[in-house]
């Protein structure tokens, strides 16, 4: 290599080292911090280097050999240039490039040509792109955020960022970023914010997520990012604040709910409250798709330009329908969307500018996250509904209250797999699907882990709400207490994260770390966002009809962590290669739909509650709008009780005790608007005695008033029936497809595999111990799920005609020998799937008795002990028998000489690993 090439290497890495993006002339893209290789200058010289900011040249370098020691001729080569550009090419000042560099890869100095009479400096680094701007005194939106430094990126974290940023210096206000679950977007999300405040003009940014147990998750990742030019962690460079307080609104990176900011935003006054019991609030909101459309008003608290940039987490969700509003308001920023699972809203919203799409089967295949297999539980109530019998005791709980009511049923009582757990809690329906559950971890789930009960898999178990969660975590300490000494549970066990909790944001921690806490129960705050690496259950006792939600509840369990950080919380695990869905509930067998946002239209009118609309009329505001809306809740609640043979007793004491029905109500509220009778609303001020009068009877009674929201709330009912399992297994389909899959890569790969060569061909060749670890390795760097277990048991589980026989996960599980017999059965070599294992004593006969001679009892002993490597791990030469256990080797070839011993060796495999 030449001075001048070993040159030109260290002034590269200088270069890029401070930001800029070496590129040949032919390879230059607008927009970005680029320095040209031998750049044309006039006359037909080039430039060695020629610095473009904004597409206009800022920079000239001169390189040279180490040994310049860039004297005068070096300078004026180097000005030559500078005021010597072409006429094509885009300028900060008029003739003239600003700055100028010398370097020789050990050297650097720079002149600003904008002094005059200015001297050379010399430089320990090369300027960066923003220092350089600094220096000529000019700002660019863009031009001075430098070359991105991919190493400590994922590749689809590094093509984010790169694409977000081409598509806002190309003008685009909206972009989508569509990545997996466990993928990395809120370290995306900081990248992003670190470089547009480092490097741009943009002063505050707004990060919405939309619940706050994940605003304090961002708030750390953001508070420990050091992605940074001095590895400083972004807290230390810049105020990030969750929005808690109205102060809070005056920080660099504000991370908030859209609903804290809509407070704020309109001057409504932050209070202290359960944040918990605020994000199950606006949980059960998005559920319900409230008609309700937020207007702001016109005396609004913050400018329109007050953010520069919005990172929406989790955007398929509540920037839409009632809440667009807000968003629309900053209407100057650029928006960055991260999800998971777009839906067509969020499409449209983005106007279908997606900058980066990264699935989770990406994700599978990159390492990023594990793969899931599910588990099916099935029991009798599940798939069919119950019947309570006439003389069972009922216990009955009205919803949000704990004032239990015992009865006794007069009738039989049928309840339908719906009502199961929303309405009526079974527990033997429970305890059987939580038993089944505890039957397969150490025999289905996890055979190869010593079976030790307090350090069972982590599991999230989702249910339907807060009372069946309770019903859960008691069961559950009753299903496992006989593993325990005292026939006791550890307190730490089994615990619910709902709203209901004290701490969920200490439990959630305590989940990710503590080795005493394996299972959590949960409804919905731990659904979406929240990172429990060493999560590998997630069970499903709640059906999920939303395609978006089971996504992302899934998700929780699909994180990747490493062996050392798995045994930290789960010392009896190896390794984390997969998760499982537990599914109780069928959630895996049918169609979701993908939700949509509540309309926008409609006047923008709030929709009361009940309880609201039942104050407001109270109060004499007795508008049109709200005595439809009572109308309309008063027959609803009457007919869902009308002919409900399990609450249906409400209804009846309603009209007994009160002397009316709810649709009594309605009806006359109906009536009067039908027949044209109703007298004008003006206000809440003026004589409203006749509207009044068409619901005295209800809002003039607090205790009927009570008992209409009592039962819109409704009622939960514990029943005693008896429950059975009538499946527990592995989803037919997921191992159809794990068979189909794996079958395809044997046959691709039949010629370039020496076993599977030599298996498909029936050839008359040994398969040793070397060719089976080639196959093993490569096996499972196709995909981590090609153990041998796991194969075996895909297979079994297929297996109707008992052609699969059950693998001894005792003592041989993981013998190398099975994949012979596996790749034998694939190729319909065999028509049975038996291991080697199985009839291998006749097979020792065999060749102790072959050419009728006789070995004596010391070789036999020894040939006994060989072959029980063989059997294990395929055949091995004497070589790798000297490794494996040199004791014996000794023994053998003193015995039988070591050419005998080979021949003797390699007869013991044939006979061994023939066709069984």
């Amino acid at each position: 290599m030449l001075p001048e090439e070993r040159a030109r290497i260290k002034i590269d890495n200088q270069l890029v080292n401070a930001g800029w993006d070496v590129v040949s002339r032919h390879e230059y893209i607008p927009n970005s911090a680029s320095a040209v290789k031998e750049a044309l200058m006039q006359g037909n010289t080039e430039s060695d280097y020629l610095l473009f900011v904004e597409d206009k040249a800022i920079a000239v370098v001169e390189a040279k050999k180490e040994s310049d020691p860039l004297g005068k001729e070096v300078e004026k080569q180097a000005e030559r240039y500078a005021v010597h550009p072409q006429s094509w090419y885009g300028l900060w000042f008029e003739g003239l490039i600003p700055l100028v560099y010398m370097a020789n890869g050990n050297k650097i100095c720079y002149k600003n040509m904008l002094i005059s009479d200015s001297e050379y400096e010399e430089l320990t680094e090369m300027h960066s792109p923003k220092k350089m701007l600094q220096i000529i005194n000019k700002v660019s939106e863009y031009g001075a955020l430098p070359r991105l430094e991919k190493r400590g990126l994922r590749d689809c974290q590094y093509d984010a960022e790169i694409e977000f940023e081409k598509s806002i210096k190309a003008g685009n206000k909206k972009n989508l970023a569509v990545l997996a679950t466990g993928a990395g977007k809120t370290y995306l999300a900081c990248l992003a914010s670190y470089r547009l405040l480092n490097y741009t003009s943009v002063k505050r940014i707004l990060f919405l997520v939309d619940r706050n147990n994940l605003a304090r998750q961002t708030e750390s990742e953001f508070s420990l990012f050091d992605k940074t030019e001095n590895r400083q962690t972004m807290s230390s460079l810049y105020q990030i604040r969750r929005l808690k307080k109205e102060k809070d609104i005056k920080g660099d990176i504000i991370i908030s709910t859209i609903q804290k900011l809509f407070s704020v935003l309109t001057g409504q006054t932050l209070e202290e409250s359960n944040e918990d019991v605020e994000d199950e609030n606006i949980k059960k909101d998005e559920e319900q798709e409230s008609a309700e459309i937020i207007q702001l008003g016109n005396d609004l608290k913050l400018p329109s330009d007050y953010f520069q940039l919005i990172i929406v987490d989790e955007c398929h969700r509540s920037i839409y329908g009632k809440w667009k509003a807000v968003l629309d308001y900053f209407s100057d920023a650029k928006i960055l969307g991260l999800t998971a699972t777009p839906t067509p809203e969020a499409y449209s919203f983005f106007n279908n500018n997606i900058i980066k799409m990264y699935t989770y089967d990406d994700s599978v295949v990159d390492g990023v996250n594990v793969p899931a297999r599910t588990y099916r539980i099935m029991t009798d109530v599940t798939e069919h509904g119950g019947i309570i019998e006439a003389g069972t005791e009922i216990i009955e709980t009205p919803r949000r209250r704990d004032e239990p009511v015992t009865y006794t049923a007069t009738q039989p009582i049928e309840y339908t797999p719906i009502q199961l757990d929303r309405s009526v809690i079974n527990r033997d329906q429970i305890r059987k699907v939580l038993m089944a559950y505890k039957n397969a971890i150490y025999t289905e789930l996890y055979p190869e882990r010593e079976q030790k009960w307090e350090y069972i898999p982590k599991t999230l178990i989702f249910a339907k709400d807060d009372n069946h969660a309770t019903e859960i975590v008691d069961m559950t300490k009753e299903i496992f207490q006989n593993e325990f000494e005292n026939g006791k549970v550890p307190e730490n066990f089994v615990q619910k994260i709902t709203y209901s909790s004290e701490d969920s944001n200490g439990l959630i921690r305590d989940l990710r770390t503590e080795k005493d806490f394996r299972i959590a129960v949960t409804v919905t705050l731990v659904a979406t966002g929240t990172d429990v690496k060493p999560l590998e259950a997630v069970f499903f006792m709640k059906d999920v009809h939303s395609d978006v939600l089971y996504t992302q509840m899934k998700g929780r369990g699909c994180r990747i962590i490493s062996d050392d950080k798995l045994k930290e919380v789960t010392p009896n695990a190896d390794t984390k290669e997969c998760y499982y869905i537990v599914d109780a509930v069928g959630v895996t067998e049918h169609e979701k739909n993908i939700p949509h946002p509540a309309a926008t239209s409609g006047g923008g009118k709030r929709t009361l509650s009940l309880e609201q609309l039942l104050e407001h009329l109270a109060h004499n505001e007795l508008s049109d709008e709200n005595l439809m809306l009572l109308r309309d809740y008063c027959a609803t609640i009457n007919r869902r009780y009308e002919n409900d043979a399990l609450f249906g007793r409400h209804l009846d004491y309603f009209i007994t005790t009160y002397g009316f029905a709810p649709r009594t109500v309605a009806n006359d509220i109906n009536n009067a608007f039908s027949e044209g009778i109703m007298v004008e609303y003006i206000s809440p001020s003026r004589d409203n005695s006749m509207r009044m009068r068409l619901i005295y009877r209800l809002i003039s009674n607090i205790p009927a008033r009570k008992k209409l929201l009592e039962m819109q709330r409704g009622y939960y009912a514990i029943a005693s029936d008896k429950d059975k399992v009538i499946y527990a297994g592995f989803s037919k389909e997921s191992a159809k497809t794990y068979i189909e899959n794996f079958e395809k890569y044997l046959n691709e790969n039949r010629d370039s595999i020496e076993a599977l060569r030599i298996l498909y061909n029936s050839e008359d060749i040994i398969i040793t111990h070397t060719m089976l670890v080639e196959l093993r390795d490569r096996l499972l760097a196709e995909n981590k799920q090609y153990g041998i277990y796991q194969i075996w048991k895909n297979y079994k589980f297929l297996d109707s005609e008992g052609k699969v026989e059950e693998l001894d996960i005792k003592t041989n599980i993981n013998a190398l020998t099975h994949l012979i017999q596996i790749v034998r059965y694939a190729y319909k070599r065999n028509q049975k799937l038996t291991s080697l294992f199985t009839g291998y004593g006749q097979r020792f006969n065999l060749y102790c008795g072959q050419n009728q001679r006789i070995l004596t009892i010391e070789q036999e002993q020894i040939m006994r002990q060989i072959a029980g490597y063989v059997i294990d791990a395929g055949a091995i030469s004497v070589a790798e028998l000297n490794e494996a256990d040199t004791d014996l080797w000794r023994k053998a070839v003193t015995i039988f000489g070591a050419s005998t011993l080979k021949e003797e060796m390699s007869a013991l495999s044939k006979i061994i690993l023939k066709v069984a």
